[in-house]
């Protein structure tokens, strides 16, 4: 159907099949977080995964009829934080992995059928707590991390495109946030983009690399905008589309936003996904598969049945978001979140996949609709 502002509304969720037939089991509890992180991609014709465990993590390969677990980089996991950011390309792959107190880089190619290191892992020790980090490569190769620290914002970037050698952390934001902001990182065409939450300043807003630190930009301000919230998705021309939550947290009024910088760097902010008495949205991610950007984000409902993963689409080239309620629509007995998908576009030859997990480590698989 669509919407009275005119963009095509899907009604998705897992199935009650699905729900109750989880692909793969982690061991860990909700092993699809975190909200600005990608654990999906797609390389040598088949989808993988890069999960947590007990112990460190481990990568997942899909079959026409079911996920495998590999043992590949296995020994090189095992110790190390678990919540992989993940970027890959056609033979390589690399992920920041973070918990509390370290990250660290790991980089690997694929090599006769399995993924194989390229180098040591690098490991950051942090002097005080983080909650997430994400990665991204410039157009020169060089890998790029963020993560926040002390309510600030701080990146570090590679000296090369090997990632064996490191620059010292820059803080790109300009004053401190809340204790639980965060950032996500992104490639642009010609640089780095970086976008934070800060709930101190009731801001969302985004600093650009290309040969230096330009000045601080602001998406958004006021009314409660910012919420620790992102997940980004680079369309062509450089265009972001970047999924947020808002703080408003008010009945019958959107909970998410949706952040488009165009290719001249200008800002629009697109309000979507009504609160109700019924149902809280919450944790988006956006997409693309050709044209097509999807929205994705969990529904909490507040007495059973439980809540779901729900889908929103519109055109990357004439954006219509309109801020409808969500229809509530049940994946079986089983609740999910934390939706995760892949960092670029989805490919031509394969079906649309997105994961998502509960509270007891399992792991689900939905196939998006293609337009």
């Amino acid at each position: 159907m669509y919407t009275s502002q005119g963009m095509l509304l899907f009604l998705f969720a897992w199935s009650a099949l699905a729900a109750s037939n989880p692909v793969f089991e982690t061991g860990v509890p909700a092993p699809t977080k975190d909200k600005p992180q990608s654990k999906l991609w797609y390389a040598k014709g088949t989808w993988w995964a890069w999960m947590p465990e007990p112990g460190g993590s481990r990568l997942w390969r899909r079959s026409p009829n079911r996920w495998t677990p590999r043992d590949d980089l296995h020994s090189l996991l095992t110790g190390l934080p678990s919540q992989a950011d993940v970027w890959a390309s056609t033979d390589d792959i690399a992920a920041v992995l973070v918990e509390k107190n370290r990250i660290a880089f790991v980089r690997a190619r694929f090599v006769t059928g399995n993924y194989v290191s390229q180098a040591k892992p690098v490991v950051f020790p942090l002097d005080a707590p983080t909650e997430t980090a994400t990665l991204a490569r410039d157009h020169a190769g060089r890998w790029w991390i963020a993560y926040n620290q002390l309510r600030r914002m701080w990146v570090r970037a590679s000296t090369d495109s090997s990632g064996n050698h490191w620059q010292p952390p820059v803080e790109v934001s300009a004053e401190p946030a809340a204790d639980d902001d965060i950032c996500a990182i992104t490639a642009l065409p010609n640089g780095i983009g970086v976008i934070w939450s800060d709930q101190a300043q009731d801001k969302v807003l985004f600093r650009v690399y290309d040969s230096h630190w330009n000045p601080v930009e602001t998406v958004d301000a006021g009314n409660k905008t910012a919420d620790d919230h992102f997940n980004i998705a680079l369309g062509r021309n450089g265009v972001l589309f970047v999924a947020t939550k808002n703080s408003l947290d008010m009945m019958d009024q959107p909970q998410l936003v949706l952040r488009v910088r165009d290719h001249a760097g200008r800002w629009t902010n697109h309000p979507y996904a009504t609160r109700t008495p019924e149902a809280e949205p919450s944790r988006p991610i956006a997409v693309i598969g050709g044209d097509t950007l999807f929205l994705l984000h969990s529904v909490y409902r507040r007495r059973p049945p439980p809540g779901f993963i729900a889908l929103l689409s519109t055109a990357t080239r004439a954006v219509r978001v309109g801020s409808a309620p969500t229809p509530l629509i049940l994946p079986g007995p089983l609740p999910v979140n934390n939706v995760t998908g892949p960092k670029f576009p989805m490919p031509s030859d394969a079906p649309w996949i997105v994961l998502a997990s509960d509270d007891h480590g399992r792991v689900y698989e939905a196939e998006l609709p293609r337009p």
